[in-house]
């Protein structure tokens, strides 16, 4: 329970954060000395149209989920006495509409790539827990895992949002985790037992590959990230290949033989499942996200810029600078591919600093627009 505790946590730390119901407009003073975050004057194919800036708010939190369609995001929003809800944003018109109320212990996955549905995690200290599946578009929730035992870490999509997977504890003593996996389609579900190692670790994360048959499943040392690469074979994983990540911990599929990581010295790696090679795009490399169709790619670099490129092979073509001075904790490109939502921290403030924690967690939330 404690590391559930300590994950959820970091979850409130690092997540995006403060957004406004309303987008109250409000006055920021910054001190000359400091850079402000701005715009890069690009062209080509990242030649930036509008910019949106999301206001905080000081009574309600709000967490982005992701995009509903093209026009549209979903956050989940938390007010000072932890009333919860789940609201689609019009970012354009600064409006806002309730989907849902949540209960005050629940935990929503982040948004469907094809924006329908939210993975649910209810826990009560009398009831126990449940797992459900809430459609955006019927506006139901369907519980599929009925259990008293934690969720470990978080739920995550495949990219074509066929699977959900997530880890559960199994039951007293062992306390196992189990890698979860239920194919909204079909309307299965199976686990897996993970291989037990040496080294202690838990599990933070896994993603299934659209295919269904491997999976990316992130873990956390005491003092590093882990990214472990498995083909799933009937209640089994067969370990494939295995690599420490950066404190970012970037990991997804190119496609359904290669996965795209950010190993622990920032450089941006390419893996082959069918020849087990290995190559190298880019250095420096802080957070990544490509696009639905795996094309383009966004992330973060020098730990204070946004940049984004063509994905061509095994090559990052016409790299461009799109937003200076901040370092993005979140990254999510709309449908299309041609918006992008980001928030993170001013790339000036330096938190190894003794600073208070309301000034490091003050997060900024953009959505650019291209041409």
């Amino acid at each position: 329970m404690m590391i559930r505790y300590l994950l959820i946590l970091l979850a409130i730390v690092f997540l995006p954060s403060c957004s406004s119901l309303e987008f109250k407009s409000r006055t920021i003073v910054i001190p000359e000395t400091e850079a402000v975050p701005e715009l890069a004057h690009s062209n080509g194919d990242f030649e930036v149209n509008k910019i949106y800036r999301l206001f905080e708010d000081d009574e309600q939190v709000m967490q982005i989920l992701g995009w509903a369609d093209n026009e549209h995001i979903v956050g989940k929003y938390m007010t000072m006495n932890r009333a919860q809800s789940m609201k689609t944003v019009d970012y354009r018109n600064q409006t806002s509409q309730t989907i849902t109320n949540l209960n005050a212990n629940t935990e929503p996955s982040l948004l469907s790539p094809d924006g329908r549905h939210v993975g649910l995690y209810d826990w009560d200290n009398k009831e126990g827990s449940a797992t459900k599946l809430y459609n955006l578009n019927d506006k139901k929730s369907t519980s599929f895992v009925d259990n008293n035992i934690p969720l470990s870490g978080m739920m995550t999509w495949s990219n074509n949002s066929r699977y959900l997977a997530f880890f559960l504890y199994d039951k007293i003593p062992t306390f196992q985790e189990k890698l979860t996996i239920y194919d909204v389609s079909a309307k299965k579900m199976k686990q897996i037992v993970m291989p037990i190692h040496e080294e202690k670790s838990w599990a933070r994360y896994a993603k299934v590959s659209d295919d269904g048959e491997t999976v990316l499943i992130v873990k956390q040392t005491y003092d590093s990230q882990l990214m472990l690469f498995g083909k799933l074979d009937g209640n089994r994983l067969i370990e494939l290949y295995e690599h420490k990540l950066s404190i970012d911990v970037s990991v997804d599929y190119l496609n359904n033989d290669q996965i795209m990581f950010v190993s622990e010295n920032n450089l941006l790696f390419v893996f082959d499942r069918r020849n087990k090679a290995t190559s190298i795009l880019s250095e420096q490399i802080g957070l990544f996200r490509l696009t639905a169709d795996r094309k383009y790619i966004a992330y973060s670099k020098d730990s204070q810029n946004t940049y984004a490129a063509k994905l061509q092979g095994n090559n990052l073509l016409g790299e461009q600078e799109i937003f200076k001075g901040m370092n993005p904790a979140q990254l999510e490109w709309s449908p299309s591919g041609n918006k992008l939502y980001l928030n993170g921290w001013k790339s000036f403030d330096d938190r190894s600093k003794s600073k208070p924690i309301a000034q490091i967690q003050n997060m900024m939330h953009y959505i650019i627009e291209f041409k």
